[in-house]
């Protein structure tokens, strides 16, 4: 998928009328409109962009799978975000899927879609599209487009979830932010991105210490000893990036603040020769910033 806005062609749905896809049907549907709510509405929008994206790519099978969903939609039956057993994801992605999708669950379990149709419908097409993308894992610039398309979506869901503040009084002046918190460092076992428990229980540390400090970017950094391959190294760092991140995504923690880098056998915190194993350079450093 060239681009999470890209539209279709004549020429793919020529083709698609040829092959007997149930894209052949979409501009049918695309034509109708739901009989039901504003969240079906723009759900059955949100469903016949992602077709339209896949036919524009001759990728039929895609096509077919969101043609469906639209159909689905119009016939009264609106689909839950897909299931993560749907799609043959990597592995270093289902965790942090895993999360996403609980994440919106609980939104749409909480009133979502009748509280804020659009983005209930823009949060569950982004999620939708993501998993379609990482299943593929071919595009790293598609891959995350379509999460922000669902990190965006979901935190206004969220916020039009939140009760409303009443007006305050004008606030007094503002003190000095308080320091920025030391870095939190979460420790790994020897080749492994699994978070032991007690290691899992720093996470909450972190995000203490976010919210006390008056952080605004929280970063991620990830690292490996010198034992084995750098290359290996290199995408275990990354593994272990994305354990911590799923962990801050289960605890609702707001996605849009995290930055990421991963730096396999770079910037060891205790230096030493190749091919060394030690224990406090398999991490991933929790920093903060403003």
């Amino acid at each position: 998928m060239k681009s999470y806005l890209k539209s279709t062609t004549a020429l793919a749905f020529a083709a698609a009328l040829l092959t007997g896809c149930a894209v052949s049907s979409l501009p049918d549907i695309k034509a109708s409109t739901p009989s039901g709510s504003a969240f079906d509405v723009a759900l059955h929008k949100e469903y016949v962009k992602l077709a339209e994206m896949e036919a524009a790519e001759y990728d039929w099978a895609d096509a077919d799978t969101f043609t469906v969903r639209a159909r689905s939609v119009l016939e009264g039956n609106s689909p839950q975000p897909e299931e993560i057993s749907a799609r043959d994801l990597p592995e270093k992605s289902i965790r942090v899927l895993t999360a996403s999708r609980e994440r919106l669950m609980a939104a749409l379990a909480a009133g979502g879609r009748e509280a804020s149709p659009e983005h209930a419908a823009g949060a569950q097409g982004g999620f939708d599209c993501w998993m379609q993308e990482q299943e593929e894992d071919l595009q790293p610039d598609d891959i995350e487009a379509c999460k922000k398309a669902f990190i965006f979506h979901i935190e206004k869901l969220e916020a039009a979830l939140q009760p409303e503040v009443a007006a305050a009084a004008p606030p007094k002046p503002v003190a000095p932010p308080p320091p920025l918190p030391k870095p939190v460092t979460i420790l790994f076992d020897f080749d492994s991105a699994e978070l032991t428990p007690s290691e899992s229980a720093k996470i909450d540390q972190a995000i203490a210490a976010f919210d006390k400090g008056q952080a605004v970017v929280l970063r991620l950094a990830g690292h490996t000893d010198t034992r084995g391959d750098a290359e290996y190294n290199q995408k275990l760092s990354e593994a272990r990036v994305d354990a911590v991140f799923a962990a801050l995504a289960a605890k609702g923690f707001n996605l849009s603040k995290i930055r990421t880098t991963a730096l396999g056998e770079d910037l060891p915190a205790v230096p030493t020769g190749d091919n060394v194993k030690e224990q406090n350079n398999r991490r991933v450093v929790i920093s903060f910033g403003r």
